[in-house]
């Protein structure tokens, strides 16, 4: 199916945020998805997986969150509001239905995710690829150092990649990560304080409780080091049916975005769900 692009910006309460939306040529109204990104990128890494949907008739809105490429403001813990906005600028386009809309989500993005379906009842599929199902002790375990260089620097808020690699990589894939911020030109500005404070009140295990009946399906890889598939299984366990958990032998944290079996299964498993 032929497609075009639509680059977009649209406000949020962190300001205003940046995007594109990818519609099948046609007069619609065409079933829609919105596709978030992880922590560090932007909406160019959901590109790729935006480009086999609306291939299958579903348009797509990507955007970068607060904080992160081209959008206003920064990461302080409460991305859920970003999620909500981006439904409903993809909700007010006239060519998409309303009433079929899918919230994708990949780790951070699979978090506020979660937080955002949690606030709303009228989503007809959600996919979580690669979720955390805390960052409450974790994140305060991982950025401890960086708080403590920003706090002798006198400010908390820090970016990356221009302060070092994101946290809780290791030194290798610390710098392979880094170079791959720096080629691909993903920054993210964080302030520190703030979102420690905003991840501390965050529960997962509540607000996945919290989603009705709306088809799920969990995608994560055992090979994943950054967060252990045990994690999404725990949040499988406590979401309401309908679910599905796909589980892929080896793997890593993006693999679900990367060319392959796994993203063509769960991008199948949505565009039944919306067709």
């Amino acid at each position: 199916m032929k497609w075009y692009t639509e680059t977009i910006d649209f406000s949020a309460e962190g300001g205003i945020l940046h995007g594109e939306i990818l519609l099948p040529e046609g007069e619609g109204p065409f079933p829609g998805a919105v596709l978030c990104h992880g922590m560090g990128s932007d909406h160019r890494a959901m590109r790729p997986s935006a480009q086999r949907l609306v291939r299958r008739g579903i348009a797509t809105l990507t955007f970068d969150f607060r904080g992160h490429g081209k959008s206003e403001g920064v990461l302080d813990g409460d991305l859920a509001q970003d999620v909500m906005a981006a439904i409903k600028f993809l909700r007010r386009h006239t060519k998409i239905d309303p009433q079929h809309i899918a919230l994708v989500g990949h780790s951070l993005g699979a978090m506020a995710a979660i937080q955002a379906a949690a606030e709303l009842a009228d989503l007809q599929a959600l996919v979580f690829l690669s979720s955390p199902s805390e960052m409450n002790g974790r994140a305060v375990k991982l950025f401890s150092p960086i708080y403590r260089k920003a706090m002798q620097i006198g400010s908390f808020i820090v970016e990356f990649p221009h302060i070092g690699s994101l946290p809780g990589v290791g030194r290798f894939y610390g710098m392979i990560s880094r170079l791959w911020m720096w080629l691909r030109g993903y920054r993210v500005r964080i302030n520190l304080e703030i979102s420690l404070e905003s991840w501390a009140k965050l529960n997962p295990f509540t607000n996945i409780e919290k989603i009705g009946a709306i088809p799920k399906l969990f995608v994560h890889c055992k090979g994943d080091k950054w967060i252990p598939y045990e994690a999404a299984l725990k949040l499988y366990e406590k979401a309401k049916r309908p679910k599905e958990f796909l589980l892929s032998d080896g793997g890593f944290h993006v693999a679900p975005l990367f060319p392959g079996k796994l993203r063509e299964k769960w991008i199948a498993w949505l565009v039944s769900a919306l067709t």
